[in-house]
């Protein structure tokens, strides 16, 4: 997936590489301020020179590390189909390990010693690597982060003053939303249709944007471009494009938050390039385009997780970003969490090494859990059709990729639906209320549904071009990849409340 660069592009590419503008005014006054924990540098001084005799670290001595091997059992990436395989334990096993004293991928006594906050090289280098394979991104960085929860905070104290203003869908992750309130950051809701972020929408806050009333302009986009959480709606190449131009034009930076990219569902993988080129070749051929793979500006930070796709307590994803960006990103982790777990680094390495899975088997993995997420996502939306949307009370759109539907109930039937004239700029309709009672009744039956006013964004008046966000909470989120009994059990339970809710 080599970005080739359009002719307004080519503008901006010199012989001499790739002309970026400066980004150094998005940092905050923090970072500006935050120096370099100097233990560190001169710990990085230190393994530049083989050999060099290290009395300045307090790392307790290797021979006193009470563990010295380390195995992990995985499924056998040789099965045709290894989610399936192991899912039901007909498939084989493979046993990767990690050595204190002897050969493996990265030694333990070098992942359970201290280290810089970007991660360990070794590891570094093998997502770089995959990174190439996927995106192709040019002169970007990998550091390693505990998780995406722990870049995203990181990278709004990174960007963000008291009093800044960032984009971000009007319907989100509030869990991360929430965590860049405490630094003084509004959020500046952008509307959404059911192809996601609305393009035109960007641009109309950022062209109207008056800085003497509304303060400084938005300088940062936080989205989560694929199985949006928590509509579920992926990005269109058309409207990535569309949006990363817009951030070149208004100098933002896009921070792409892609847990659920590569579980993507109704893939066209070229079984002839598997056979030729591997499952990583195939797989980039097929999955939608990132931000980061057009970023010739250097103004994406891109946050990738293991959560979705190994297990979510690993804890470990990492961030891909120009290189002072991720030197200041650096600088904030040494000072701060300090560098992820060696022991997750271990298994990454191993896993992704030559005696594991390599990059190859791991993109085989994804294609095969893309499989079976897709046998779920089709299991609901059977269910769904048969059990909820007959009654014409709640509709939902299939989803492209991730682990979220987004029901809509059409409150517009129900004989309590009220719109009331209300010229002080609050809601217009009880939809809330409603959405709220139903929430309760779902409860009540034994079903947990998240209601969409979990994830509304609102802005400093809770209000936009298309009126209150409280009139457009009528949706709930919902997940498909439990069991085949939880999908047909709780959405048994919700077309039998929602209709006895409807008749009451």
């Amino acid at each position: 997936m080599v970005f080739i660069p359009s002719p307004t592009v080519e503008r901006h590419v010199t012989e001499a590489g790739l002309k970026r503008p400066d980004l150094s005014r998005h940092l905050s006054r923090e970072a500006r301020a935050r120096l370099p924990n100097p233990i560190k540098s001169i710990w990085k001084v230190a393994q530049v020179k083989p050999g060099t005799i290290n009395m300045g670290n307090g790392d307790p001595h290797h021979t006193l590390y009470p563990i010295s091997e380390m195995n992990f059992v995985v499924p056998s990436i040789d099965d045709a189909d290894p989610v399936q395989a192991w899912r039901t334990g007909t498939g084989g096993q493979q046993v990767i390990s990690s050595f204190k004293d002897e050969p493996c991928a990265l030694s333990l006594r070098t992942a359970f010693a201290y280290g810089a906050g970007a991660g360990l090289q070794h590891v570094r280098d093998a997502l770089a690597d995959l990174n190439n394979r996927i995106h192709s991104p040019p002169n970007h960085s990998v550091s390693l982060s505990l998780g995406n929860a722990d870049a995203l905070t990181k990278c709004f104290r990174l960007l963000g003053d008291p009093g800044d203003s960032f984009l971000c869908e009007e319907f989100t992750f509030s869990a991360m939303t929430n965590a860049a309130l405490p630094l003084g950051i509004d959020w500046v809701p952008i509307r959404m249709d059911e192809g996601g972020l609305m393009p035109a929408d960007m641009e109309r806050i950022l062209s109207s944007w008056d800085e003497a009333t509304q303060g400084k302009r938005p300088h940062v986009l936080y989205t989560i471009p694929c199985s949006q959480n928590p509509t579920g709606s992926t990005l269109s190449l058309e409207r990535r494009e569309q949006i990363y131009q817009i951030a070149r034009e208004w100098d933002i930076v896009i921070l792409e938050d892609d847990p659920y990219f590569f579980l993507q569902y109704d893939l066209d993988v070229n079984s002839a390039t598997v056979a030729q080129h591997g499952f990583t070749r195939a797989m980039a051929d097929a999955l939608p385009r990132s931000f980061l793979s057009m970023d010739y500006d250097g103004r994406v930070m891109r946050l990738d997780s293991f959560s979705k796709i190994l297990a979510p307590g690993m804890r470990l994803g990492w961030v891909t970003s120009n290189h002072f960006f991720a030197e200041k990103l650096d600088m904030l982790t040494d000072s701060s969490s300090q560098h992820p777990h060696g022991l997750g680094q271990a298994f990454v390495a191993e896993l992704l090494g030559k005696d594991g899975w390599g990059a190859d088997g791991f993109m085989k993995w994804v294609s095969s859990l893309c499989s079976e997420y897709e046998r779920r996502r089709n299991l609901f939306m059977d269910v769904f059709r048969r059990e909820v949307a007959k009654t014409g009370f709640a509709s939902a759109e299939v989803p492209q990729s991730g682990m979220f539907v987004w029901i809509k109930i059409n409150l517009e039937h129900h004989v309590r639906y009220r719109r009331i004239e209300n010229s002080s700029g609050g809601p217009c309709t009880n939809t809330a209320e409603l959405m709220d009672e139903l929430f309760r009744k779902l409860l009540d039956c034994g079903l947990v549904m998240m209601p969409a006013s979990t994830f509304a964004i609102a802005d400093r008046t809770g209000r936009s071009t298309e009126g209150h966000i409280a009139d457009r909470v009528n949706y709930f989120r919902a997940t498909f990849v439990g069991t085949d009994e939880t999908i047909c059990n709780g959405l048994s339970i919700f077309g039998r409340t929602i209709e006895d809710w409807y008749c009451f």
